[in-house]
């Protein structure tokens, strides 16, 4: 629920850089709801990652793979 509510709004944008600058970790189910569920509900929207530590990065990477 906390990626729902992370990307309220986001939909009205085309491209989305969000930064990680300073996030030790994302949970699984924050990054899937949002790099999985999320984009896939909003495909025309290009969420592109900035400042993600390697394990912020690895749990992104983990769910965004098809």
């Amino acid at each position: 629920s906390q990626a729902k509510r992370f990307a309220l709004g986001l939909e009205q944008f085309q491209h989305v850089i969000l930064d990680f600058t300073g996030v030790d970790l994302v949970g699984q189910g924050f990054a899937d709801e949002l790099f999985r569920v999320w984009q896939a509900d909003h495909p025309t929207v290009t969420l592109d990652v900035a400042g993600a530590n390697r394990g912020v990065a690895l749990m992104i990477n983990r769910v965004a793979k098809p």
